[in-house]
């Protein structure tokens, strides 16, 4: 059996899993790709599944997810997937007193146990990063949440975007992933062939001069864009 959970972690979710355990499948395998949800969803999911299937993060398996990704005896990944995980957060709308967010703040570090213990269950010895981790699926690998890398398009940098699947996300909302991979070099094919061009004007200028005859439109344009850039046009 293979369920997918490509979706927003939520009760719903949890229901639908525990109808399909129900049945008690001999072989069943979970498909993530999910950004994450509500945390005690995902607790709920994991503790249904635990033990009981085999893992595959296809794109994406991010903060509740990750949590899900956890319970599976083989956890695979697509070379180019990644991990989010961090500590448990809440939206504040409001107004709250210091014996308000106190006991908010107990409740959270309450919670963060049963995340990091949930961890645990995959990686010995987890301690919750202090903020917002993303990993690649080899530093996954490497520190125990996969167990096995499945060959994929690899991810690429461009222009400060990275590129999945060819689907582009703005690099920069991935803490610490620009510094892990290469960005690739915008094109200078154009820029070349200017220089090029440039440089062969003024040469056969140089050396046609009493012989050739007067130089064209497009040649006093390019010898006006060669002065401009050395600064004897202002």
């Amino acid at each position: 059996m293979i369920i997918d959970i490509f979706e927003t972690i939520t009760n719903s979710l949890t229901s639908r899993l525990s109808y399909f355990m129900q049945s008690n499948p001999a072989e069943v395998t979970v498909r993530i790709n999910s950004s994450g949800g509500d945390v005690f969803a995902a607790l709920s999911c994991f503790n249904l599944l635990r033990g009981k299937c085999n893992v595959e993060i296809l794109g994406l398996a991010a903060s509740a997810a990750s949590l899900i990704a956890c319970a599976g005896v083989k956890v695979s990944a697509a070379s180019n997937a990644l991990i989010m995980i961090h500590s448990p957060k809440t939206l504040l709308i409001d107004y709250y007193d210091k014996q308000s967010l106190d006991k908010l703040s107990n409740t959270l570090a309450k919670t963060e146990e049963s995340i990091v213990s949930a961890y645990r269950a995959k990686v010995e010895g987890f301690t919750m990063p202090e903020e917002d981790l993303w990993l690649t699926a080899s530093e996954a690998k490497s520190l125990g949440f996969v167990d096995e890398i499945q060959d994929e398009v690899p991810v690429v940098m461009s222009a400060g975007r990275t590129f999945i699947n060819a689907i582009g996300y703005d690099a920069a909302q991935v803490k610490g992933l620009s510094t892990r991979l290469h960005e690739t070099q915008p094109a200078q094919v154009g820029l070349e062939q200017l220089k090029a061009l440039i440089a062969d004007q003024m040469g056969s200028g140089a050396q046609g001069v009493g012989s050739e005859p007067p130089p064209t439109a497009e040649d006093m344009l390019i010898k006006r864009m060669v002065a401009y850039a050395n600064g004897r046009l202002k």
